[in-house]
């Protein structure tokens, strides 16, 4: 009985002292390239500013572990670095990030921060095409970087969790390899049109909402206008004045998470090495405890043999321990948050106002306040107006 018990404590710290996580591996840009030059079409993405992923008001947050402002930061950053990750690829058309789902386009990602702490990001992803098929369906992405990869100068620019990107823009380059991208693009057009002219549109898709959880409406081609129908072509040419809208607010996303990075980099730093020290704290504490308990069942069973009976010292003193390591690993996360002022401050400046926008074109002049999301919604108001003052030629469009 108390060899197998002995040999039960050895073999649970062997097995703690290799405990390791192995790294995601993504194909690199140029792999991913490579794959995506066999699509015959290039679509749109939509990609939705990511969940923070905590609920409930800021202290709440706080007493889970997560520091709220930060959170609400990362939840754009993340956005804007897939977006970055999707061009790079050169699989796709326009890539934008958005406020809203309900923005159409050829394809829609949405995504949740499930755990961020500067060593580990989890997110889960969603992305879904315009006919309502899941392309990637709440998968969980994970990554863990390590010390070594800030202390690698060839990753100087390098984002540590990269990995992630890829693997997701990866995933839906696969999905879509499998679909007709034409029929996609097509679906999208229609129900653009259909949105601004239902009674002209109203058959040209064909819409089967799905009964279960965890699914989407389906859309199927219905009546197809010819291409050079005048409405038609109306609806075309407001969808490029959307484009053009939305690659504009690109300049605010692109800008937000370039002014945060240095200091989101070093806070990077100082979380992984408090995430790390929490980490091998808290699996040094549970190693502990668990040979605590061990080291009495043995004392336990050989009582009449030991002057200390079931209390065995040795598994009070690995308790007291793994307590102690495990304080010292969360005082030390406070070092991590010396940049919130900084981070904070840029966050409310990007929730704040931005500059005023005016649409202008032939008989249509439109100003656009208000924080991102308020200008976002703005415009969506504006867009069936934009519809009703175009003829079937392009006229002249201009965000200023």
């Amino acid at each position: 009985m108390l060899k197998k018990i002995y040999l039960s404590i050895i073999s649970v710290m062997f097995v703690a002292s290799c405990a390791t996580t192995t790294p995601m591996t993504s194909m690199t840009y140029a792999e991913l390239e490579l794959k995506a030059s066999t699509l015959s079409h290039k679509l749109d993405v939509n990609i939705v500013e990511f969940d923070p992923g905590f609920y409930g008001n800021d202290e709440a947050a706080r007493a889970a572990g997560v520091w709220p402002e930060l959170r609400r930061a990362e939840s754009r950053k993340f956005a804007v670095n897939l977006s970055r990750a999707l061009n790079e690829s050169n699989a796709f058309s326009a890539v934008s990030v958005t406020t809203s789902s309900e923005y159409l386009t050829d394809i829609i990602v949405t995504g949740k921060i499930v755990k961020s702490n500067g060593e580990d990001i989890h997110l889960q992803i969603t992305a879904i095409d315009s006919t309502g098929v899941r392309l990637i369906n709440k998968k969980l992405y994970k990554h863990r970087t390590s010390e070594f990869f800030h202390a690698n100068i060839r990753n100087k620019g390098i984002d540590p969790f990269d990995a992630i990107y890829r693997g997701v823009v990866g995933d839906i380059i696969e999905e879509l390899a499998k679909k007709r991208l034409a029929d996609v693009e097509l679906v999208t057009d229609l129900r653009f049109a259909k949105q601004l002219n239902e009674s002209q549109f109203y058959d040209a898709v064909e819409s089967s909402p799905c009964p279960k959880a965890n699914c989407s409406t389906k859309y199927e081609l219905g009546f197809i206008p010819a291409n050079n129908d005048p409405m038609f072509l109306r609806a075309q040419n407001v969808q490029l004045k959307d484009l053009a809208f939305r690659n504009e607010m690109q300049k605010h996303y692109i800008g937000f998470s370039d002014q945060m990075d240095d200091s989101y980099k070093i806070w990077q730093k100082a979380a992984l090495k408090a995430s790390k020290s929490k980490r091998e704290a808290e699996a040094q504490a549970a190693t502990q405890a668990l040979v605590g308990v061990l080291f009495m069942a043995a004392a336990a069973s050989s009582a009449s043999k030991s002057d200390y009976g079931a209390y065995d010292p040795s598994a009070i003193v690995a308790a007291s321990l793994g307590a102690s390591l495990l304080a010292s690993a969360v005082g030390s996360s406070q070092e991590a948050k010396v940049h919130e002022s900084t981070i904070n401050e840029v966050s409310e400046s990007f929730d704040g106002e931005i500059a005023p926008k005016v649409v202008e074109m032939e008989g249509l002049q439109v100003k656009l306040e208000g924080n991102i999301e308020n200008q976002f919604n703005q415009w969506q108001t504006v867009l069936a107006d934009i519809y009703e003052s175009e003829s079937s030629q392009t006229k002249e469009f201009e965000v200023l």
